[in-house]
């Protein structure tokens, strides 16, 4: 019995071994596609639990732990390995422009309820994106897009009332057959050099559970200048799978000359980002090498997740992509120019 108790006392839960042990549970999770919150919250954090693990590695490395410095290297190479090769449609980047590539630049910004107006004005202006989606607008922000017709004279939703995950679309070019669908959905279609380019705007709704999503809600509300709403809808992942579902309905109808761009709180990561692009024959660009974390704001960059997105059918390619300023939103703007 006493060996027993040292066994556990000095194998199991010292400290480095512990994190070893979370380490691979982690790892382990990450790689599944689970209709549970906390399993699928994990899956978003890929990127992050490989760098965890590198660290690790180097921890071990200077604690002259061999076995647990090979176990590291390997879940770390098996994890990069899985995801890059999950994702084979991530990869959708411009290598060789020609002279009579169209290009079109692209935004999608959650406003997360932010009301510096000026500042994102002031943004829109510089960025000089061709079309503009932009989520999770407040009533006074919506008011103040109006200013902007002059400068993007087509758009969806600024003259009617918007529900909080509703979409607004602004663009400096002719659009045809708008259509606000169920399940936060904006549909249209983009007229740019005589060229229909279809456009889906969509905000899939957060997977946590309705206690964690009170609990970043009022949290976020608290110690920001953000005006809180009067009702938030606590809407969970079963509603998100839904809205997914939906959505995959249309893009099996509209796969040509298509892009999907909004917060679809996911990553590039996740099983459940990889299985909508496969299931939808949609692309993206992702770069581990010059990330575009968009959330949330309150961490530094490179500690952030990228769930705000730009997908689109196989005729375009990505010609560059960055994230801006964010004036008060929990999220970061993000800036796509696509080729086609």
């Amino acid at each position: 019995m006493r060996n027993f108790h040292h066994f556990i006392n000095k194998v199991i839960f010292k400290k480095s071994n512990l994190l070893l042990y979370l380490f691979l549970l982690f790892s382990i999770l990450a790689r599944l596609n689970s209709k549970l919150y906390f399993i699928d919250i994990i899956g978003q954090l890929g990127f992050q639990i490989i760098t965890g693990g590198i660290l690790l590695l180097f921890v071990f490395l200077i604690q002259k732990k061999l076995l647990s410095s090979l176990i590291c290297a390997f879940v770390c190479v098996f994890l990069i390995n899985d995801i890059l090769s999950s994702c084979n449609q991530c990869n959708a980047l411009l290598k060789n422009k020609i002279e009579n590539n169209n290009e079109i630049r692209l935004m999608t910004f959650n406003t997360g309820l932010s009301n510096d107006f000026k500042n994102i004005k002031e943004l829109i202006l510089y960025e000089n994106p061709e079309v503009v989606l932009l989520q999770e607008v407040s009533p006074k922000m919506q008011n103040n897009l109006k200013s902007l017709k002059s400068i993007f004279p087509y758009n969806t939703g600024l003259d009617k009332p918007l529900e909080h995950f509703a979409s607004v679309l602004l663009s400096k070019h002719p659009l045809k057959d708008i259509k606000l669908l169920d399940n936060y959905i904006v549909m249209t279609k983009v007229i740019y050099n005589k060229n229909e380019i279809n456009i889906i705007g969509i905000h899939l709704t957060t997977p946590l559970n309705p206690f964690l999503s009170d609990f970043y809600t009022d949290l976020y509300f608290k110690y920001s200048e953000s005006i809180r709403p009067k009702s938030l809808l606590l809407l969970g992942y079963d509603f998100s799978v839904k809205q997914m579902k939906y959505l995959r309905g249309i893009i099996s109808n509209t796969n040509q000359n298509l892009i999907v761009m909004g917060d679809l709180n996911m990553t590039s990561t996740s099983k459940r980002f990889t299985n909508l692009l496969n299931d939808t024959n949609l692309y993206t660009y992702v770069s581990y090498k010059n990330p575009t974390f968009t959330w949330p704001t309150f961490l530094p960059n490179y500690l952030g997740i990228q769930i705000d997105h730009i997908l689109f059918s196989k005729n375009f390619s990505v010609i560059k992509k960055k994230t801006t300023k964010h004036f008060g939103s929990d999220h970061r703007p993000l800036m796509v120019n696509l080729a086609f």
